[in-house]
């Protein structure tokens, strides 16, 4: 029992799709009798897929979309203090919406550990335990890409642990824990099938994993090392982009061809349908789609086709819902996290960091070629031409803008910004021009504080010392 207590310390409280999600999962296996089938393993990794349901609306929405110039918060009221501090960069160590989101993920990657740990003595099939163990690596690599992206260096835990263990664990450097997120997706990449039966359709593929590692590269700088990862999945994979974009969200063509890796929902089970924070008008009384993103839409058939819903003059988030359920909000929409039309775009930027200019858009070395194969799909009238590609650094804005008007509301925009620095003179340009505008972006704002209940737990700033500028 005592390997649980790690959640305490370090998680907060152990909370307890289709196809393959349809099996109840282990949230809370206390004997070493369990881990011995197939059939065992299989439950505790799809336990890891079921934890990935709040990872919507507990991590994305909240710390991404709040904090990005996607969503304006209008006022700190009642209920919405939490918010209005993340949207206005004025959050604090207490806040409980960074504090829910560390425990969650941390409650994630205790599911991972229990199947990467235990796998290696089990005597089934040698190559369902490399796909049950490459599940669970690729999951865990998510949950600490997001969590480094949020927090900075965080604690690494990659085995069940004591609670006096997990006292004295120290937070990693920055390096150490993308170390141990390449490491996990290589091996998922060595491990993972790249199809499976229709039965499990939804589970993780090598190129998932690919497209993962790929975001990750960029992320650290290393546009080299993405690109022929990325050119992989182009050439070798078989997405395709769907010819009309509402398609790719539709609860009627979920996981098509643009669809890399989706966290799967289903409204039929218990737990199973995404929250009122993805319908439209969710939380509307205290915040609302930013104004320079509608302002970016314009001439733009992404807006009119699903992204966003008019009602006055308020835009609503219209691109998760399905037919909503009155009471609850309970939707059966797949929430996206690795698409197609990423993969391209990624490319497409990739090619314009490592390349000199090349002007023949038609050229596949050319990073318009493939930066029009996603613009086509929306604006099929206004094409990017050569004339615009002047320099590196004009293709390099037209990219991100690209990006901003693809996946806005899919957890991108924040860490795209903070990827390519350029968060504070894009929120500080496309603030709300309403009654609390973000008027300064810190440094040390651009990650999030440890959560005090964390630090206060620990007790020991050697171990587990608060990022600059929170204390």
């Amino acid at each position: 029992m005592k390997r649980y207590l790690i959640i305490i310390i370090l998680l907060g409280s152990l909370t307890s799709c289709k196809k393959f999600l349809d099996l109840a999962p282990e949230a809370a296996v206390t004997t070493n009798s369990f881990y011995v089938t197939a059939a065992d393993f299989n439950a505790a990794v799809v336990a890891c897929y079921s934890a990935l349901r709040s990872y919507p609306t507990t991590e994305i929405f909240p710390l991404v979309e709040y904090r990005s110039d996607n969503m304006y918060v209008k006022a700190f009221t009642a209920g919405s203090q939490d918010q209005y501090m993340i949207n206005k960069f004025n959050d604090v160590s207490a806040n409980s919406l960074t504090t829910a989101a560390w425990t969650d993920m941390y409650n994630g990657i205790l599911k991972c550990n229990e199947v990467t740990s235990r796998i290696g003595s089990a005597t089934f099939s040698s190559t369902l335990k490399a796909q049950y163990d490459g599940e669970a690596r690729f999951i865990r690599a998510l949950y600490y890409f997001t969590l480094v992206r949020m927090y900075g260096g965080v604690p690494l835990v990659q085995k069940p642990i004591s609670v006096n263990e997990a006292l004295s664990t120290p937070r990693s450097s920055v390096t150490g824990v993308y170390a141990l997120i390449e490491s996990d997706l290589n091996t998922a990449i060595a491990e993972l099938p790249e199809t499976y039966a229709a039965t499990d359709l939804g589970r993780a593929r090598a190129s998932a994993a690919k497209t993962l590692l790929s975001k990750v590269y960029m992320t650290e700088g290393n546009f080299a090392a993405a690109q022929p990862v990325l050119f992989d999945v182009i050439k070798h994979a078989g997405y395709s982009l769907q010819s009309n974009i509402a398609n790719v969200f539709s609860v009627t063509t979920e996981m098509n061809s643009e669809i890399i890796f989706a966290i799967r929902f289903a409204k039929s089970l218990t737990g199973g349908g995404h929250s009122a924070w993805f319908s439209p008008g969710a939380d509307s009384t205290t915040s609302e789609v930013n104004a320079s993103l509608i302002t970016a839409y314009k001439a733009d058939a992404r807006r009119k086709l699903l992204s966003f819903t008019k009602t006055g003059s308020i835009y609503y988030i219209n691109k998760y819902a399905d037919v909503p359920d009155a009471t609850t909000k309970n939707f059966d929409n797949d929430f996206i996290v690795l698409r197609y039309a990423d993969v391209l775009l990624m490319y497409a930027e990739c090619l314009n960091e490592t390349s000199a200019l090349i002007t023949d858009i038609t050229s596949e070395s050319s990073p318009l070629f493939w930066l029009n194969q996603v613009r086509k799909r929306s604006s099929p009238t206004v094409p990017f031409t050569a004339a615009q590609y002047t320099s590196q650094s004009a293709l390099r804005d037209i990219i991100i803008q690209e990006r901003w008007l693809e996946f806005p509301l899919e957890g991108q925009r924040w860490f795209d910004l903070i990827r390519t620095k350029s968060a504070k003179t894009q929120l500080l340009k496309n603030s709300g021009t309403g009654a609390a505008p973000i008027t300064d972006v810190p440094d040390f704002r651009l990650i999030y504080p440890i959560p005090n209940a964390e630090i206060q737990k620990v007790n020991n700033p050697q171990i587990l010392p608060q990022n600059p500028g929170y204390n």
